[in-house]
């Protein structure tokens, strides 16, 4: 039994296997791999449960028709597709249809699968005559036509220009230049001839996917940060507690009040958050008014070194070790290319052996955990609190400024954000945590609970770090001097005792001092520096400022940088005016010397020899006069014989003393001295 597999009419003939060995003998019979049965065992066929049940509803059909040899009969074939058409179940043309399909493809059940894909026109270019789409309301638009290949032409120069840019304009708008392209082309065309803003959408919309018109209508940058598709998740990369700690700031949206008088408006804080990736734990935190930098970065990293429970005791909240057990070094830390970029930063990768990750410029999604752990933070205490920053920064009319409203101090903010940072750790649930299959159903996706689970049962990576020994090691680093009159860190002068036992400080010029050295100092204390004394910077000492600097004692860094810059430029500002005193004393100078010498330009009565001789008796008679003018009483028309003198009321009581001493204590005393 032959039939066509490609003539949709085919019905199966009767051939003689003598017709067949001739047609073989003479090679006009190929054998090929059935093509359908290729198709429904190709791995990029997959039929849908819907394509499944449509296919055995038609098998049941013609199930006891394919099963029957009288099928292939033409007289009997009529009369079977009869009787089960007069079951009302099918037509005939459906019958037929269902049989040519599966004696086509390969007589197999899987050839009544509906053939979705072959429907529609996905991808090719209809060729009409007649215009497509829904029919005219109106009479006027009865001229519209179908888009043509120049109208299509303009569309994509209209679109390209308009569209697919960064801040496009509207479809409107681009609609509008399409017009204008086109009746500039076509100056005697009518406009009611002209496609409408409809098929121009269309036509935008089909031609040009949303993925493409995202990717040209943002930069790469946002386009990854904001719309590419999200593949896997942070937590994957992690084996544990502690595998990776994310690092970021963000600016509070409050503002708060000076410490010292809350009439004082300060401003916004800068609150710094270390995250565990693994748990969502947050190890570190910390909160000031400097802006994100290098230096409060290593703060945070520092508090998550640290036990937290003295933390909490400064602020006056009292907790136990289990209730925020992170402190210790991460395996990575992930932080912003701006603030984990220094030199200093490789004393954490060489000498802690942490490993540090930098996150794409302004690619925030890289650092997804922390920056959603601020918009939490800030939710939780936004209802509560005055001072917050409003969505509108110009006041409506009658509308108070909300800067006005501050009332917390950098302290009490501080606590706050303690008390929102223990609940999370401990009680917040995670809704959407992603855990592999290690983690028991039973356990709470709570951070506390993940993370001790964690340190448990997987990898744990946290090693202890002395924390006072990581905060010198990562402090910014200064070359420093040598002198006699100490270390010079800015322009500041520091001794220690180590300095004082070494003999650098003795005052003789052929001594030599160490060259090269290297100091740590922390921003926000001028008081205090840390000498490193080996290459490693493991070793250092601590030195304290010294009484040449006392003007510079208990500043910052930064008020000290302030306090140097005034006073070169007040030096600066004042140097015209030495100069030109001096300029007046060098012409004073130059002319009482010229006066001098005019009074004796006769010269002198006298030998150069008995002019020396005279010197000492020359100089009796100036001391005689000298004494006799100092004799001379005062005159008394100075003025003061009028004036009453005032009764003196005398503050000193018959114990208290207050003559100046006859030298200042300590000031020719030996060091050694003043250490007894």
């Amino acid at each position: 039994i032959f039939i066509d597999i490609t003539d949709t009419k085919a019905l199966p003939e009767e051939v003689s296997f003598l017709e067949v060995e001739a047609m073989q003998a003479e090679k006009k019979l190929t054998l090929i791999p059935d093509p359908y049965l290729d198709e429904i065992t190709s791995k990029d066929f997959i039929a849908s449960p819907t394509a499944l049940a449509k296919r055995d509803e038609r098998y049941q059909l013609i199930r006891d028709l394919v099963h029957s040899k009288d099928i292939f009969i033409p007289s009997l074939r009529s009369k079977m597709i009869n009787s089960v058409v007069r079951d009302g179940k099918t037509t005939k043309k459906t019958i037929y249809r269902l049989l040519r399909a599966y004696w086509q493809r390969g007589l197999n059940k899987d050839a009544l699968i509906p053939r979705y894909s072959e429907r529609g026109g996905k991808n090719k270019v209809r060729v009409v005559s007649k215009k497509l789409g829904r029919p005219s309301i109106f009479a006027e638009d009865d001229r519209r036509q179908n888009v043509d290949e120049v109208c299509k032409e303009l569309f994509d120069i209209a679109i390209k220009e308009n569209l697919l840019k960064q801040n496009p304009t509207s479809q409107q708008d681009a609609y509008t230049a399409f017009r204008i392209m086109l009746s500039n082309r076509y100056p005697e065309l009518d406009s009611l001839y002209y496609p409408t803003f409809r098929q121009f959408t269309y036509y935008y919309r089909k031609k040009f996917s949303t993925d493409n018109r995202l990717k040209a209508q943002t930069s790469s940058t946002d386009f990854q940060k904001d719309h590419k598709a999200i593949r896997s998740t942070a937590t994957t990369q992690t084996l544990g507690p502690g595998s990776r700690y994310e690092i970021d700031a963000t600016i509070a949206d409050i503002y708060l009040v000076s410490e010292k008088d809350r009439r004082q408006i300060i401003g916004r804080p800068t609150i710094y958050f270390v995250i565990d990736v693994y748990s969502r734990m947050v190890a570190g935190i910390h909160i000031g008014f400097s802006p994100p930098s290098y230096v409060s970065a290593i703060q945070a990293l520092t508090m998550a070194c640290k036990d937290k429970v003295l933390f909490c005791k400064s602020f006056n909240i009292e907790i136990d070790e289990s209730e925020w057990p992170a402190y210790g070094l991460p395996d990575a830390i992930l932080a912003d290319r701006g603030e984990l970029i220094s030199h200093q930063i490789e004393t954490i990768i060489d000498g802690f052996g942490v490993r540090i990750e930098n996150a794409p410029p302004r690619r925030g999604d890289a650092k997804g955990i922390v920056e959603r752990a601020f918009r939490t933070v800030q939710e939780k205490f936004k209802p509560y609190c005055p001072g917050i920053v409003k969505g509108m920064r110009i006041k409506k009319h009658g509308e108070k400024d909300y800067r006005l409203e501050a009332c917390f101090t950098i302290f009490e903010f501080t606590q706050i954000i303690i008390k929102i940072v223990l609940h999370h750790n401990n009680y917040k649930q995670l809704s959407k945590y992603d855990p592999d299959e290690t983690l028991p159903p039973n356990t709470p996706w709570v951070p506390k609970h993940i993370w001790r689970w964690g340190v448990q049962n997987k990898t744990g990576m946290l090693r202890a770090a002395d924390a006072e020994l990581f905060r010198v090691g990562t402090l910014p680093r200064v070359k420093a001097t040598m002198s006699e009159k100490g270390l010079k860190v800015w322009g500041v002068y520091y001794t220690s005792k180590e300095i004082l036992s070494s003999g650098w400080l003795t005052r003789y010029s052929g001594y030599t001092r160490p060259q090269n050295l290297v100091a740590a100092y922390d921003p926000d204390d001028a008081d205090t520096v840390y000498l490193f004394t080996d290459k490693y910077f493991k070793n250092y000492w601590t030195c304290k400022i010294t009484d040449q600097s006392r003007r510079y004692r208990g500043m910052t860094f930064w008020a000290v940088w302030e306090q140097q810059y005034t006073e070169k430029q007040t030096k600066s500002d004042f140097l015209s005016e030495e100069q030109k005193s001096a300029a007046d004393l060098m012409q004073f100078l130059h002319q009482t010397k010229k006066n001098a010498k005019d009074q004796i330009k006769d010269g002198y009565p006298e030998s150069d020899t008995q002019r020396i001789r005279n010197i000492k008796q020359n100089k009796s008679e100036a001391i005689a006069e000298e004494r006799s003018q100092r004799g001379k009483k005062v005159a008394k028309n100075d003025g003061l014989e009028n004036h009453e003198k005032a009764n003196v009321l005398s503050l000193i009581g018959d114990d208290e003393n207050y003559d100046y001493p006859s030298y200042v204590p300590g000031l020719f005393e030996d060091d050694d001295d003043r250490n007894d």
